[in-house]
């Protein structure tokens, strides 16, 4: 499915080249997208022009997104006061929620320092593509001259994004990635958060025994990246592996660990989480009265952390919410705003790692099994905004505010 998948976003991805330039030559500054396949050699030329400072966070890009130049390099931007704009693919959850929350308290503190015209405008498209499209097609109409993508679809924006771009407006897409070369992308690097809990399961379980992944939604490129980086680690570690598709929603998950249960009365040594899967898989195995392996966290649920005091097991997982998402998104749009230049469309950034060390730190203990929230990574930002003085060069110093992230409520 991984292959075909691939396939299928090189022949619909449309702006395969530089924006406004679809020759060949131009196509070819920008990596492939190919989640699933080993690196080519573009792909391993193009790491190694990304700065040593950040080079970890990059690595496996090519399963998640494409790395070029800056899609924006004669882009000149606007003087303040700016109209921020926020387009969301979906807002039907807690995590999509803390995401706008963050974003709109950012834009109060820009406002308050005479730096924003009008509220932060917002849409959501509840999942649907040509709906976003035109949304964002609205909001160039309504002068945005900064607009927030959060997670849209890999395929299927390009031309909207490149409507915005030829129209003045900065665009930045969030925690995702994108087929699209004429936006900015700001996110994780999935596939070495993937190949970090995978590494931490193999030394638990001594390398030995049977490897459980639970697996997102299929298709989607930021979970398919983290899966093949812990896939990667399973194999060169010679670990049997099965795996369990659990769409990202607690209910299949259990249902799914338990008929794998049902079918597979041996010993497992451990469950590898790609994304929502520790709780409802601990209450399988419970359900199920077999022993509980080591399972690994990865967005930092506070459900996963009350699961980890309430089990005594060790866990690791990273601080994945999507306030600190926002966070990194506005770090990069105000350093564009304040004429930097970006060095790559793709600017990637390491989460921080939870795990026995430290898990105090991130733990409240009004985190329950049923919060509907995320630890937040500690200092209020998961990486100094230091991080991007290597991937940028030029300009004057960015706006700056707080993140409020240590402020999110715990529910």
């Amino acid at each position: 499915m991984a292959a075909g998948l691939a396939l299928a976003l090189t022949a619909c991805g449309g702006l395969a080249a530089s924006p406004g330039d679809e020759s060949s030559s131009s196509a070819a500054a920008y990596t492939e997208l190919a989640t699933g396949s080993a690196a080519s050699a573009a792909d391993e030329a193009a790491l190694q022009k990304v700065p040593a400072s950040a080079r970890d966070a990059y690595a496996g890009f090519w399963q998640s997104t494409r790395l070029g130049p800056n899609p924006y390099a004669d882009w000149s931007a606007p003087k303040a006061p700016w109209q921020f704009c926020y387009s969301s693919a979906y807002q039907g959850n807690s995590w999509r929620q803390e995401g706008l929350t963050v974003a709109q308290g950012i834009v109060d503190q820009l406002t308050g320092q005479g730096l924003v015209k009008g509220k932060l405008i917002v849409s959501d498209a509840n999942n649907n593509a040509s709906l976003q499209a035109t949304q964002i097609n609205t909001m160039v109409q309504k002068g945005c001259n900064v607009i927030f993508v959060m997670q849209p679809p890999t395929v299927g924006l390009c031309n909207a994004f490149e409507g915005a771009r030829k129209a003045g407006a900065l665009v930045v897409v969030m925690q995702t990635g994108t087929d699209c070369t004429n936006v900015m992308q700001s996110d994780f690097g999935a596939y070495h958060a993937g190949q970090t809990s995978a590494a931490w399961l193999v030394k638990k379980t001594g390398g030995k025994g049977t490897v459980v992944m639970c697996d997102g939604i299929p298709g989607v490129a930021a979970g398919e990246a983290r899966q093949a980086g812990a896939a990667a680690v399973f194999k060169e570690a010679g670990l049997k592996v099965d795996h369990i598709t659990g769409q990202w929603t607690p209910s299949t998950i259990k249902s799914q660990m338990l008929q794998y249960l049902s079918t597979n009365p041996g010993d497992v040594a451990g469950v590898w989480d790609g994304g929502v899967c520790a709780v409802p898989v601990t209450e399988a195995f419970e359900q199920a009265g077999r022993n509980l392996p080591w399972i690994t966290g990865f967005e930092g649920a506070c459900a996963w952390l009350a699961n980890w005091k309430k089990t005594g097991k060790d866990s690791i997982g990273f601080t994945q919410g999507a306030g600190q998402g926002v966070v990194e998104a506005f770090k990069i749009a105000l350093r564009m705003l304040a004429g930097q230049k970006p060095e790559f469309n793709t600017l990637l950034y390491p989460l921080q790692t939870i795990d026995g060390s430290n898990v105090d730190q991130y733990y409240n203990p009004a985190m329950t099994l049923n919060s509907a929230c995320n630890a937040q990574p500690t200092g209020g930002e998961v990486v100094p905004a230091s991080y991007y003085d290597d991937l940028f060069k030029g300009g004057n110093q960015p706006a700056t505010f707080t993140s409020g992230l240590d402020k999110l409520p715990v529910k």
